[in-house]
């Protein structure tokens, strides 16, 4: 059977009901082969998981442009499923599923529609929306960086595609250039999902895996669309259907920047993040609870001015390893480690300078027994306050460590939905708030996009498997620890962030978060996807970009430093620096202290400063508030990074351009990272080129037109209306 209109074609097996070829704009069709129509996994009563895929179809009909598919039996089971793929639209077909469950079993998730991409990267790109956004190449990069991981598997490592959290959006995409297919739910709900993607039978799984949290309804039906369809060849098409939908859905529903009566005015400006780590020189291991150079805290006191000196800007300092329990040993942070008097000191004349300070935390987990420091041990409170009952559970209910962090603590994840869990967060909110004087908590990390784990406890009030229920009880974790610091500090407000930007279900609770993007990097390359859906709403920072250099040579590619801040600058972050114990900035957070290895002091930090005259320039205020669109089409050369011990290669732009309109402004910024001259040409261009930040006026632009930059430079070009 197939269905062709406008722009896709879709051949369905009249037999089983699978989709066997999907044609695009072109006529191209992006299916390896035919797989199974839909997966469902189900927990027996011992927490064996099962799953039960679809075979050969009941009955196959097509009634005004509207595929109906009925499988009975599914499995040898009494599971029967009715999937329905409308191809009314000329552009998508939107897939719904139901399914009718008398097996006995809790149902957990349901994978559907399954496609097997052709493997055709390199002349084709695949879009992930994980980790903000990432456009992968070479199918190598997943093979042999960072392996796809069942996101499903108890208890999950923390990095794979669940929505939402790691993966803030829902949506995947293949395209090349000229003609792709769009593959996203359109969920307002924002029901737990795997989106996710992995090599298989020559070609790439999409796995689009939807948990329902309805374990034990006879009869369940989706009430969105999973869509797809034929667009165009680049990224952005695909997130301009995604956020078309977006934009229009209950999930939006929640103040712009400028007009959120809950942020603080800082947030709004543009002060330079420093963070200091005070224990250690690295993350994990003895070493990590030795003082270094940043302890007692007043000795950061003279870099902070410096920094400030040197950027003329606010400065937001970020202190990593200052527990006073363990580095990284959640729930329990205050106070803080050793001499607190000194740490109020500390706090006093950072705000006397017109600073601000924050705290790096490290979760909602628990921590048993800290691998950083031998002397740190809970066990004897965990058995007292009985938190075995709190602890997040597998399908089986087996007591287990969690492996999220498992090189730096023996612990568990805690389950929001228990009353005892949101008492202990906001308890510590309590104490910091109380007792400390901060304006930003970095409480959630390793709580990606804020979200917790999956859970299949049947003593935490939640239903009995991962589900949507997730993010609702961590915003109400959120919600609690707030309202701690609102009773503290009345007149202030203090924001709570998250590793990894927000998802969306969660992107009100939390405005400003640690970015991992750089995680990306184990996939192919970060896109702006993020910013484009999200930006008029919230404002994140660069993050402390783990893993950034990871089997990458900082002596062969000193540049890559001044490539992510020009990444971070140009889609709108608020610009970040790792220090070491000496003052000066390194390459992120988990590299090496080496004094013969550091970028250029003199040249990065001019070049942060020089940057962020442009963030905080009338100029730009659409890159600080505005809404993201497509930039005009730019060519420019490439710079490239081979990747350590891998026979793989990074190709970037060596201009890099982004476009944001605001209040009747339209400007594409053009920044050149690189330590020589860089051109691009711009095509179609109608306005002024700037080339200083308070530029009055500036060169007129028609037509293709080639833009030269010198060294670690930015133009801004203000479109015509």
């Amino acid at each position: 059977m197939i269905i062709s209109k406008k722009n896709y074609a879709i051949h369905i097996d009249e037999k089983t009901g699978n989709i066997a070829e999907f044609y695009g704009k072109t006529g191209v069709n992006y299916l390896e082969k035919p797989v199974a129509l839909a997966d469902i996994t189900f927990i027996k009563e011992g927490g064996e998981r099962v799953w039960l895929t679809t075979g050969e179809a009941r009955s196959v009909a097509l009634k005004n442009d509207v595929v109906t598919v009925r499988y009975e039996g599914v499995g040898g089971c009494d599971l029967n499923v009715t999937a329905t793929l409308d191809c009314k639209d000329d552009t998508f077909v939107k897939a719904r599923l139901q399914f009718e469950n008398r097996t006995g079993m809790a149902a957990e998730s349901v994978r559907f529609p399954n496609v097997l991409l052709k493997d055709r990267l390199g002349a084709y790109k695949l879009f992930w929306s994980a980790m903000e956004g990432v456009e992968i190449d070479n199918v190598k990069f997943r093979d042999e960086l960072m392996s796809y991981n069942d996101g499903t598997v108890f208890p999950a490592k923390g990095w794979e595609g669940v929505y939402p959290g790691s993966s803030p959006m829902q949506y995947m995409a293949y395209y090349n250039g000229e003609h792709g297919f769009y593959y996203g739910s359109h969920d307002a709900d924002a029901n737990l999902k795997l989106v996710e993607w992995k090599p298989e039978d020559g070609g790439i799984r999409l796995i689009m895996q939807m948990f329902p949290a309805a374990p034990f309804d006879e009869v369940y039906a989706y009430n969105y669309d999973v869509v797809l369809g034929g667009i165009g060849g680049t990224w952005y098409a695909a997130a301009d259907v995604y956020r078309d939908w977006l934009h229009s859905s209950k999930l939006m529903d929640l103040p712009k920047l400028e007009e959120n009566k809950n942020l603080p005015k800082w947030l709004l400006g543009s002060p330079v993040v420093v963070t200091f780590v005070t224990r250690g020189k690295c993350d994990a291991g003895e070493n990590s609870i030795v003082p270094n150079g940043n302890y007692p805290y007043t000795n950061c006191l003279p870099y902070i001015r410096r920094y400030r000196e040197i950027f003329d800007a606010q400065i937001m300092t970020l202190l990593m390893h200052w527990e006073g329990t363990a580095p990284w040993a959640p729930p329990h942070v205050w106070p803080p480690f050793g001499d607190m008097e000194n740490f109020k000191t500390f706090t006093d004349e950072i705000h006397k300078d017109g600073n601000l300070l924050g705290l790096y935390c490290s979760g909602l987990g628990w921590s048993q027994q800290s691998l950083n420091d031998p002397a740190y041990n809970r066990e004897k409170d965990f058995e007292e306050q009985n938190l075995v009952k709190c602890i997040e559970m597998g399908p089986d209910n087996v007591v287990r460590y969690t492996t999220t962090c498992f090189y730096i603590r023996n612990g568990y994840e805690l389950c929001p939905a228990c009353e005892q869990v949101k008492d202990l967060a906001a308890e510590e909110a309590r104490k910091i708030a109380t007792e400390g004087d901060i304006d930003y908590l970095q409480f959630f990390d390793q709580n990606l996009g804020g979200n917790t784990y999956g859970c299949y406890s049947k003593e935490h009030g939640h239903p009995p498997v991962p589900g949507k229920w997730m993010a609702e009880e961590m915003h109400k974790v959120g919600e609690r620890m707030k309202a701690e610091f609102k009773k503290a500090h009345p007149d202030r407000v203090t924001l709570i962030g998250c590793e990894a930007a927000a998802c969306e279900p969660l992107l009100n609770d939390f405005r400003f978060n640690d970015l991992r993007y750089n995680l990306d990097y184990m996939f192919g390359t970060p896109v702006h996807a993020y910013s484009y859906m999200f930006h008029e709403y919230v404002t994140n920072y660069m993050g402390n970009h783990t893993t950034a250099t990871r089997l990458l040579d900082t002596r062969l590619y000193p540049e890559n430093i001044f490539y992510r801040t020009t990444y971070s600058f140009v889609q709108g972050d608020i610009l970040t620096v790792m220090c070491k114990n000496d003052g000066k900035i390194n390459w992120e957070w988990n590299a090496p202290w080496e004094d013969d290895n550091e970028p250029d002091q003199e040249a990065y930090t001019a070049y942060i400063r020089y940057l962020n005259d442009w963030r905080k320039s009338d100029l730009l205020r659409p890159l600080r508030y505005g809404k993201m669109v497509r930039p005009l089409k730019i060519s420019t050369a490439t710079y490239m990074e081979k990747v350590d011990r891998k026979d793989l290669i990074r190709v970037l732009d060596e201009v890099q351009t982004t476009r944001f309109v605001y209040e009747g402004k339209d400007v594409q910024i053009f920044a050149n990272f690189r330590s020589k001259p860089a051109v691009c040409t711009v095509y179609g261009a109608d306005g002024v080129l700037c080339d200083a930040p308070d530029a009055k006026q500036g060169k007129k632009l028609c037509g293709d037109a080639e833009i030269e930059l010198a060294p670690r430079s930015v133009k801004v070009l203000v479109l015509s209306k």
